[in-house]
């Protein structure tokens, strides 16, 4: 490591001695709500169950990794999801075969919300299978509309990129690092 850097770090490093972090943190938060006081009320909301529309056929089994039609289509209050199952894993090879998932807001916007295409993606392809979205190379780009694809792999135990189970870590509004919505109430909780 360049010395003069050590020197940098080792220097700001100190700056966290001369103030309280949490007290700091805290006013950040604050300012936070102070200037966005829609977004700091909200609510992840509990998301609606899907409800599956239509079934439009079985996947293929003759060539179970050419581009599709969905096979089925699903919807809430907030977003229309269309899937395509795959028998073989063209990705890892497993055994488990490919779900793919497409995910559009009922409003046509651009909305993207981490927590909410987690829960589809636990109901259409299960809690413990791992999934991806993909931002390629400009050569293969794919951006007609606000359409959104989640690549899962049900018999894939791990995708070797993130964190490991003993990262695993959700917080809450008053909880977080920085600014973070509150966590959805439960039905039962909102009772």
């Amino acid at each position: 490591m360049n010395p003069l850097r050590r020197d940098v770090i080792i220097e700001r490093l100190a700056d966290y001695q001369k103030e309280d972090v949490t007290k700091k943190r805290q006013q950040l938060i604050e300012e936070w709500r102070k200037h966005h006081p829609a977004a700091a009320l909200e609510q992840s909301p509990y998301l609606h169950p899907l409800m599956l529309l239509q079934k439009l056929r079985e996947p293929p089994r003759d060539q179970p990794n050419v581009p599709c039609e969905p096979h089925e289509i699903w919807a809430n209050d907030v977003y229309q999801v269309t899937v395509r199952r795959y028998e073989k894993d063209p990705v890892f090879g497993t055994r488990g075969g490919m779900v793919q998932i497409g995910i559009s807001a009922l409003d046509g916007t651009a909305r993207h919300d981490w927590r909410e295409f987690q829960a589809i993606k636990n109901q259409l392809a299960g809690p413990e299978t791992e999934a991806f979205e993909l931002y390629p190379a400009e050569s293969r780009l794919l951006d007609p509309s606000n359409y959104y694809t989640l690549w899962c792999f049900p018999g894939l135990k791990r995708i070797k990129v993130g964190h490991g189970p003993d990262m695993a870590l959700v917080l809450d509004a008053d909880e977080a690092i920085s600014p973070q919505r509150a966590l959805p109430k439960t039905p039962e909780a909102a009772k």
